[in-house]
């Protein structure tokens, strides 16, 4: 059948490379680009589920990263920034964009033309997504008003509390009340205080601090909004798990990684976690606690949980994500190596859990005590406005990269991907790239990381590396050479 394009008349589509091929079954992948590998494996659990054969199912990944170039399938990206600058967007402004552009419109009525149904799958619920009220499109994600409510910090804390155990805390109405329970926090406890305001992903929107003054300067312009005071306990882990809130009954955990965190600032993760085997038990038993709590409220979907772990082996809950987290890929790529061939992966588990209720056919948690693959992942998130004078490959083969190391046909490797390009402005709290190490120890993802950041460093312009240089040299370096241990 004939190909088709679309006239691009919407002023927000920075970039578009799709063309419309009747033959195919479509489904639509909303999220930042760092997400795209995951519509690979909604496109595998698709395909199981509606008999379609793989090849016959695309994907059209609508994200609001603008780069210098692209190299992804069926992409269309949406944003208000200049076509040399990188500003990230909100992701329920970049919802709201997609939900009012014509063209993304008219696009889904001409697919639901060749197909009775057309699928949403968002890394993120938002409640500015309406495409969805259209007959004919269904979301495949957790409900928005539920998300919204578990992505609140004081909310997670009245609801949470009571089940799995959390810092003792306060909530304050205001910067002044702020001020005062501070105050009372600080004169109590020899140790600092975490403060955040109700919606603080990442880290944003929060700190740690035993002064008053740094508290004030910090939220001195959110007079009159509401905080979460906790008691900030030392510790010496932060893991983190992810899984699937299936039902009631049901709650699939895929694993523990460990974060990495700079003050109060998520930098990266990796897996297998350094937990001790009691403590890794800890953290999963805890994980099903707090998702039987969500799937009473009504959640269904992926989600993660953060949590702390003390020197003397205390475990405390911090929070629940109530959507995909950034090493979601990461993880379907480690279960895809670990698991049984015909065993379902995340994205499977989360469709029959929002459509159905239930777990897929021949569901399996992987052993928590054996991996064959270590990966470890770095977000260079920029801190201040930049500018790039070089470019980076777009590599985007993150599946055949944990299937190789898995299958010992290499033993280590790393990859940088979605760099944003050559001369190009990277704002503040945008990513210049993201890097991705897979091996078989400790050390090779922990050198993989090093190398990647050390590439990274060399296209900022004005910036000097000392230890990196650009020619054929860096293939002798101790990278490549190291043996695995």
């Amino acid at each position: 059948m004939k190909n088709e394009e679309f006239h691009v008349q919407n002023s927000n589509i920075v970039f578009t490379n799709f063309v419309y091929d009747k033959s195919k079954y479509y489904f639509l992948l909303i999220s930042e680009l760092k997400a795209y590998g995951i519509g690979h494996y909604f496109q595998e659990a698709l395909s199981k589920n509606l008999r379609i054969p793989k090849n016959d199912i695309e994907f059209i990944s609508i994200a609001p990263d603008v780069f210098e170039q692209y190299n992804f399938n069926n992409l269309i990206i949406i944003n208000d920034s200049s076509s040399n600058e990188n500003r990230r967007k909100n992701h329920d402004d970049f919802v709201k964009d997609i939900s009012e552009n014509n063209y993304i419109d008219n696009l889904i009525d001409k697919i639901l033309l060749n197909q009775n149904e057309l699928f949403l799958y968002m890394f993120e619920s938002s409640p500015f997504m309406t495409l969805d009220e259209k007959d004919g499109v269904t979301l495949i994600g957790p409900n928005h008003e539920i998300v919204t409510t578990f992505s609140n910090k004081i909310s997670l804390y009245e609801i949470f509390s009571d089940v799995v155990p959390m810092a003792p805390f306060a909530i304050s109405k205001g910067f002044d009340e702020l001020f005062t329970k501070s105050k009372e926090f600080i004169q109590s406890s020899a140790d600092n205080v975490f403060i955040s305001l109700e919606k603080s992903a990442a880290g944003a929107n929060s700190m740690i601090a035993n002064d008053i003054k740094d508290i004030k300067a910090k939220f001195e312009e959110n007079r009159d909004d509401d905080f979460l005071i906790t008691k900030f306990i030392p510790h010496v882990f932060d893991p983190t798990t992810l899984g699937v809130v299936i039902n009631e009954d049901e709650i699939y955990v895929a694993g523990v990684a460990d974060q990495k965190i700079n003050g109060t600032k998520f930098v990266g993760s990796s897996y297998p976690s350094k937990l001790s085997t009691i403590d890794k038990k800890e953290v999963i038993r805890q994980t099903r606690v707090v998702g039987k709590k969500m799937a009473k409220l009504g959640y269904r979907g992926i989600f993660g949980c953060d949590f702390i772990v003390t020197n003397e082996g205390a475990v405390y809950f911090i929070e629940t994500n109530p959507r995909k987290q950034g090493t979601t890929m990461e993880f379907c790529c480690t279960l895809r190596n670990i698991l049984p061939i015909d065993a379902p992966n995340l994205p499977e588990l989360e469709f029959y859990a929002v459509t159905k209720n239930q777990a897929a056919p021949n569901m399996v948690e992987p052993d928590f005590s054996y991996t064959n693959i270590f990966w470890r992942t770095y977000n260079n998130k920029i801190t201040s406005k930049l500018e790039t004078y070089g470019y980076l490959p777009q590599q985007n083969n993150e599946i055949e990269m944990f299937d190789k190391v898995a299958k010992n046909k290499i033993n280590k490797e790393f990859m940088i991907l979605e760099h944003i390009g050559h001369d190009f402005f990277v704002n503040e709290g945008s990513f210049l790239g993201r890097i991705i190490a897979v091996g078989k120890s400790y050390k090779d993802i922990d050198d993989g990381i090093d190398m990647g950041r050390r590439m990274i460093h060399y296209t900022i312009k004005n910036s000097k590396n000392d230890d990196f240089v650009a020619d054929d040299k860096c293939y002798s370096c101790h990278y490549y050479n190291s043996v695995s241990v």
